[in-house]
């Protein structure tokens, strides 16, 4: 057991392989570190761009809504027909 204790204390440095092994795996967590960051910023640019989109959207409907209500007063419409439907009181 003694001469196995002293050969591990003599060595100074783990063999090539494993040493290519361990920087093989650190560039590759790097990487992948880098590509999940970079999706979440391309995440958050394109959610920022659609609410963006979504309001722009809203205030549209909500433009063209105040002026069929001016045109034809409260009234519902068929959306997918554009038919008036009698307003139910």
């Amino acid at each position: 057991m003694e001469n196995v204790a002293l050969k591990k204390e003599e060595i100074k440095a783990i063999n090539p392989e494993q040493l290519k092994k361990l920087q093989d795996f650190n560039a590759f967590m790097d990487k992948a570190r880098l590509s999940l960051g970079e999706l979440s910023i391309q995440y958050e640019f394109q959610k920022a761009d659609i609410l963006s989109q979504i309001a722009v959207q809203q205030q549209n409907i909500s433009d063209l809504e105040k002026a069929i209500k001016e045109e034809y007063g409260d009234i519902r419409i068929n959306i997918e027909t554009g038919e008036i439907v009698k307003q139910e009181e």
